[in-house]
């Protein structure tokens, strides 16, 4: 998810608005997490009231999402994870990213995976799969497609970039045969059935994790990254946390952000020039 301007601004004013309904005399770090929720994921829905099975289920795929990404060197890390029903979505995980802009294949396949997650936690607690990973589908579709028809990363298509209508657009016809079509198609099928074999074998390896993180999210509804680290052991791979940390080696500490010298005195108040003394 990339920040901007106005979705920091939305935050600020939603932040303010949860202080006023608590009747606060100030703005506190909690109201800004309740803020970022709400513009992230959506109003949470208290009327939205799931049946004990369906509450299960979403238990169960978001630990998937949980447990996947807690064990892929390239995912987010995870902030937190809720099942309490917001926006469009009947859970959601909230994820810390990185400033990158290449990915690679591994990297790529490694969010594939954690996308993946939840339908294969499914699989595996309940023999069966519901209609809730649609939009990560889509996602991991999206995903598989790009690397083939946008990034050249598929040997068999080799080292192509088609230009390909945006969303929205309008799509006369295809920059490609179709025989080359067909061979994405099946490049695309056979990313995603590698992603899905990948995420099957961590999943069942990781049953048990999946297990206390599902029972624990039953119980409290919402899990932080502390809650995580209590139930799972600290994340095996390098986090940053802080901005120093992040920043680390960008040149972002080391940037000179002083004001150049003719700006220097924009807002010091400046003398009004003396007036002439004019003598009769």
């Amino acid at each position: 998810m990339v920040v901007e301007g106005a979705d920091i601004a939305n935050v600020c004013n939603e932040a303010a608005l949860v202080a006023a309904r608590d009747a606060n005399q100030e703005i506190s770090l909690k109201n800004f997490e309740q803020a970022i929720e709400r513009v992230v994921a959506g109003m949470e829905k208290k009327s939205q009231v799931l049946q004990p099975e369906e509450k299960k289920t979403v238990a169960y795929h978001e630990a998937g999402h949980a447990i996947a990404g807690w064990y892929l060197e390239y995912a987010d890390p995870l902030l937190k994870v809720s099942i309490i029903p917001r926006g469009k979505g009947l859970g959601y995980a909230q994820y810390l990213p990185k400033e990158q802009y290449l990915y690679s294949k591994e990297q790529i396949l490694d969010r594939m995976c954690m996308t993946l997650g939840g339908r294969v936690a499914e699989e595996i607690f309940f023999s069966r799969i519901t209609t809730g990973a649609q939009d990560d589908l889509q996602k991991i579709t999206q995903m598989a497609y790009s690397q083939v028809v946008k990034y050249g990363m598929s040997a068999k298509v080799g080292p192509l970039s088609f230009e390909t209508a945006q969303p929205g657009e309008m799509a006369f016809d295809k920059p490609y045969s179709e025989s080359t079509a067909q061979l994405i198609d099946q490049e695309v099928r056979d990313i995603v059935n590698l992603a899905l074999q990948r995420t099957r074998e961590l999943l069942l390896s990781k049953r048990d994790e999946i297990e206390k993180v599902a029972l624990r999210l039953l119980e409290k509804e919402v899990l932080a990254r502390g809650d995580m680290i209590e139930l799972l052991g600290p994340r095996p791979f390098l986090e940053k946390h802080t901005y120093e940390e992040m920043v680390a080696g960008t040149g972002g500490m080391d940037e000179d952000t002083s004001l150049p010298e003719g700006l220097k005195s924009w807002n010091e108040a400046k003398e009004k020039p003396k007036e002439a003394d004019t003598k009769a």
